[in-house]
């Protein structure tokens, strides 16, 4: 490290999934019944097939075979917007203060004793005012004078903004000890709408939520807390890919673009990509360690590795992490990182991490593992 080169430290993740666990053939017979269309059924049947994924949470039971409906009736009457951010109210919260207890447990302390100074709060599932910034620090016992925050409606990789922040405020105020909590609710947004990007999403989606603890890299010396230290973001908007993603707020939910297209599109991308990686953050491919790549979907785990000529078993993490929860958007890369750190990396490893939203955007960042064995 550069002499007089500050940065945060990645000190605990922690991770949470709602109590409702589904495999996918058990989601599939519900959105079969839904969608109540034999070549919806078969399309569905095909994607469901080919996606990767054993098994999705939701934070309702509707999916997950027990016959108990909270929000989608068996009347096949769709909830309208109103109803479902209700939901999200109801449910968020809790799923939010366990990923961070688990993130405290990790650390082996409490939130009270360790102290948080500022709170960011990421979610594009659910909005409303005053939202769970405010719900949140209610809810930890947290100063009325905490910093807070709120990144929303940013898509997938919106974990990334939500780190550069906690890193910015760590380098700025070395005795800040900075929380970032990302949850996500996407299953309340199902419709069964026979159009190629309803039937994608609904077929990888799930909800979770996970916590990150960012202190200085002194202050993480000085409570001997290991820890992956942040040495830089590199972004990437490619415009011309603006239409393939994104959310559209309709009547009756906020319903999901999402371009078969996609992983190709940014396979396209990835040697453009690279350069800029070894320009800004000064990591060639052979000097890369770990790989913690946003699980999108399989296709993109696949092009990915076949347009990077991946060996052997980086993208490992990222295929476990959508094997058992699918894609949970903002939480998800959070999740793929928090198994590199169980893993026990070496002392002065790298770590490229990298996610994908709307825009196309691309986000990556470089870590370095410091404090492990």
């Amino acid at each position: 490290m550069e002499i007089g080169f500050k940065s945060g430290r990645i000190v605990s993740i922690g991770t949470a999934v709602p109590d409702y666990s589904s495999r996918q053939d058990t989601i599939l017979e519900f959105m079969q019944e839904e969608y109540r269309d034999a070549d919806a059924s078969r399309k569905l049947k095909v994607l469901f097939h080919q996606s990767g994924i054993n098994t999705r949470h939701s934070a309702i039971p509707d999916f997950s075979g027990s016959g108990e409906r909270q929000l989608f009736p068996q009347t096949h009457e769709l909830p309208v917007v109103s109803e479902r951010m209700e939901v999200f109210r109801q449910k968020a919260l809790p799923l939010a203060v366990k990923a961070v207890a688990n993130a405290f447990e990790k650390i082996e302390t409490n939130i009270a004793d360790f102290g948080i100074t500022h709170l960011i709060t990421v979610t594009c599932t659910g909005l409303y005012a005053p939202g769970i910034d405010a719900d949140l620090l209610l809810e930890l016992g947290l100063p009325a004078d905490t910093f807070r925050t709120s990144l929303n409606f940013l898509g997938c990789n919106a974990a990334f903004p939500a780190m550069k922040i906690a890193d910015s405020i760590v380098k700025s105020h070395s005795d800040a000890r900075v929380l970032v909590v990302c949850v996500e609710l996407c299953t309340l947004h199902f419709q069964p709408k026979s159009n190629s990007d309803n039937l994608l999403s609904n077929t990888i989606f799930g909800d979770g939520a996970a916590a990150v603890i960012m202190v200085s890299d002194d202050l993480a010396v000085d409570r001997n807390l290991k820890g992956f230290n942040l040495q830089g973001f590199c972004p990437l908007l490619l415009k011309k890919g603006k239409d393939l993603m994104g959310w559209n707020i309709t009547p009756v939910n906020f319903e999901m673009i999402l371009d078969a297209g996609i992983p190709e599109f940014l396979g396209n991308e990835l040697e453009q990509l690279m350069v800029l990686v070894t320009e800004k953050l000064h990591l060639t491919q052979d000097s890369i360690d770990h790989w913690a790549v946003h699980p999108g979907g399989k296709k993109i785990l696949e092009t990915i590795q076949r347009k990077l000529n991946m060996q052997n078993n980086e993208l490992g993490c990222s295929y476990d992490v959508l094997r058992n929860f699918g894609n949970m958007s903002s939480p998800t890369v959070l999740f793929v990182l928090n198994e590199i750190f169980k893993s026990n990396p070496k002392n002065g490893e790298t770590i490229l991490v990298m996610g994908f939203g709307p825009g196309i955007s691309i986000e990556t960042a470089s870590m370095v593992c410091h404090g492990f064995v």
